[in-house]
């Protein structure tokens, strides 16, 4: 039978400088405020940048009273 050697074990290292702190924690507050910039609305009022893809075929016209986006089809007008 082989008996572990202390001397061949690695040694634990306590090293600060590989400990992961947390330096920002993200809350998110309820709902958005959302502003278009071209196929994307990106939120404007949290503190981490965020946004979503609607594509080049929808217009943002305004928000709810919920406070979600409205978004309209940019169609052909015949």
């Amino acid at each position: 039978m082989n008996k572990p050697n202390p001397q061949n074990e690695e040694e634990k290292i306590n090293d600060p400088g590989e400990v992961m702190q947390k330096v920002f924690e993200f809350t998110p507050q309820g709902l958005c405020k959302y502003r278009q910039q071209g196929p994307y609305l990106i939120c404007v009022s949290c503190e981490v940048q965020h946004a979503t893809y609607i594509g080049m075929d929808r217009l943002m016209i305004g928000e709810d009273e919920m406070g979600h986006p409205i978004l309209k089809n940019r169609g052909k007008q015949a």
